[in-house]
């Protein structure tokens, strides 16, 4: 019967694990906008091969009840292939007497674009990308290009109108061609993305606008659903960001803000993910604040080549259900010696420690073979000295390996709060805290294959689920591999896929230890007995029979079998029950 029991529950295990890995796949690449289509940029080269440019006119109108500093008009339009949109801005002398300037922004989908002052393209008084904009401080016209012969562009055409005390974004610019450039630089690396903010300048009303008083700026970003790559949440998360009240509401602000001139900010690349930035310019004196216009990156190539935009790929993901398997079962089973678990917490502690020890002798970006040498060294004399210490002294073993559990437990935490991940005083006593709780209990110090096999679960289910909780401990390896990347944000923001992945890992586990206490199977992860030295100590009955029922761990410590019933006669070799003190009364 029992032997049934476990074979039920180990079929049921992989039944388990193949549904998530199923569930995970099919999530992921049914999100909406899993566009495969190919994009290219024009060679601006060959536009006179191409046909005679269309022309059409759109027309933005100043309303009489402005909302000043705000979104003023919106709207959704295409832009045919190689077409140019005249965009007229009107009413200005008549409505907006106490508006300082126009910010017409144009935000395209997939595709660049080209917003110009003239009716053709002249150096200096364009600029060209995905989110544009440029400043009208009267009533004036703009010109829309889109220079690709062969595709239209969906683009949402913006207006926002600013007061006069404003400051003007891109004012005092070195970056673009343009005079007054409303917009950011970004650069994509291969592990981090880089955004500079141009400086702004003061409104037109102060004869200083670029003198010495200076601007406070704030960095705000959003972080896109994962794999979500469609036009509509493309247009939505944009918005959300593209005023100075919006990005204050619904925007994460970017606390490595500062007061300089010239704003750089570094984040961490997160694969799979689009992301919107945006930097507010304020003038503390004269009450004024502006929003440059927010640009997008999606961190891969969605429209070329979609499969890279997916960080674990279903091999990995099978690798996922594998390593989950085998620890719901180390879990319920506890069949792994000491050795092995020491085996596995020494190569994390020494690839850890490496990297510490690397970033405290200030050796980061040094060519990746000479980095993997030092890790991989690290990772071997870590797993020689705990497998020493789970041979000699496994009680200090088990301890430390619970210590490095707490470690990746905190991280988690810690990034999960505040997107950055750093050694603190703070992050050293919450680490040592939870495990020496852990440690404290029985229940951890001797089956603590409950505690490593929920360790190995919670990262096996996030390959599964193609989560982003490993980016606590793999944020800090990298930056040994990409300079500044210690110092950039990580954003913390828990998606659809962490948020089903923690669920499961929640399910599983309980299931884990409720059949472990119900079934009785014997943990054989004990320390040895026959150990003297002053840092071990034998193991008793009571702690055994704290993991399962006091009858089956006595059993399994001293092999003596339970009475359970009264000797009848004095002919019999049991002793009476008065003296007996194993008779079950």
């Amino acid at each position: 019967m029992q032997e049934f029991k476990n074979l039920c529950f180990v079929g049921g295990l992989i039944v388990s694990c193949l549904w998530m890995l199923v569930a995970g796949h099919s999530f992921s690449k049914n999100m909406p906008g899993n566009d495969t289509t190919t994009g290219y940029p024009v060679n601006l080269a060959v536009v006179e091969d191409l046909p005679e440019l269309g022309f059409r006119v759109v027309q933005l109108t100043v309303p009489k009840k402005i909302k000043m500093n705000d979104i003023n008009d919106y709207r959704e339009i295409v832009l045919p292939a190689y077409s140019r949109t005249n965009i007229q801005l009107t009413n200005m002398s008549r409505n907006g007497k106490d508006v300082g300037f126009s910010l017409i922004q144009l935000h395209a989908y997939e595709y660049d674009v080209t917003l110009s002052y003239t009716k053709t393209v002249i150096k200096g008084q364009h600029l060209s990308g995905t989110n544009v904009g440029l400043i009208l401080y009267e009533d004036g016209d703009l010109y829309a290009f889109n220079f690709n012969p062969h595709e239209n562009v969906m683009v949402a055409l913006v207006m926002l109108l600013y007061n006069k005390t404003a400051p003007i974004p891109g004012g005092c610019n070195l970056e673009f061609p343009v005079e007054i450039s409303p917009i950011m630089n970004l650069t994509l690396r291969d592990t981090t993305i880089e955004v500079v903010t141009p400086p702004a300048g003061l409104a037109r009303r102060y004869s200083d606008q670029c003198g010495k008083l200076k601007l406070v700026y704030e960095s705000y970003y959003l972080s896109m659903p994962s794999y979500d790559f469609s036009q509509r949440t493309y247009f939505a998360y944009i918005i959300k960001l593209i005023s100075y009240a919006s990005a204050k509401a619904s925007g994460r602000i970017n606390n490595l803000s500062s007061t300089d001139p010239s704003i750089k900010r570094v984040y961490n690349l997160q694969v799979g993910r689009g992301m919107v930035f945006v930097t507010l310019a304020i003038d503390p004196v004269n009450l004024g604040f502006s929003a440059y216009v927010p640009i997008h990156t999606y961190s891969c190539s969605p429209f070329t080549n979609v499969a890279e935009c997916y960080e674990f790929n279903v091999p990995l993901r099978i690798v996922g259900v594998i390593v989950t398997i085998i620890f719901l079962a180390e879990i319920v089973i506890g069949f792994l010696p000491l050795p092995c678990k020491a085996f596995v917490c020494g190569v994390i502690v020494g690839l850890l420690g490496t990297v510490k020890v690397l970033e405290y002798c200030n050796v980061v970006g040094m060519n990746n073979p000479e980095i993997i040498g030092c890790l991989v060294l690290g990772a071997i004399a870590g797993a020689i000295v705990f497998i020493l210490l789970s041979v000699f002294c496994p009680i200090v073993c088990i301890i430390v390996c619970n210590i490095m559990s707490g470690y990746l437990l905190v991280s988690v935490i810690f990034f999960a709060i505040s997107g950055h991940v750093s050694i603190s005083i703070a992050f050293v006593v919450c680490t040592a805290v939870f495990g020496l709780i852990f440690s404290s209990f029985q229940f951890f110090l001797y089956a603590n294959a409950i505690l490593f096999g929920a360790t190995a679960l919670f990262y096996g289910v996030n390959v599964v689920f193609s989560a982003r909780m490993h980016y606590s401990v793999w944020h800090q390896v990298r930056g040994l591999f990409a300079p500044g990347n210690d110092h950039a944000l990580s954003d913390p923001t828990l998606d659809t896929n962490e948020l089903m992945a923690i669920a499961s890992f929640c399910i599983l586990l309980t299931i884990c230890i409720y059949l472990r206490v119900r079934c009785k199977l014997c943990e054989n992860q004990v320390v040895r007995s026959n150990m003297d030295l002053s840092c071990c100590r034998r193991v008793s009955a009571s702690n055994v029979a704290f993991l399962t029922d006091d009858s089956f761990a006595y059993e399994a410590v001293s092999n003596a079998p339970t009475i359970d019933r009264q000797a009848s006669s004095d002919d019999e070799v049991f002793e009476p029950s008065d003296s007996n003190p194993r008779t079950v009364k």
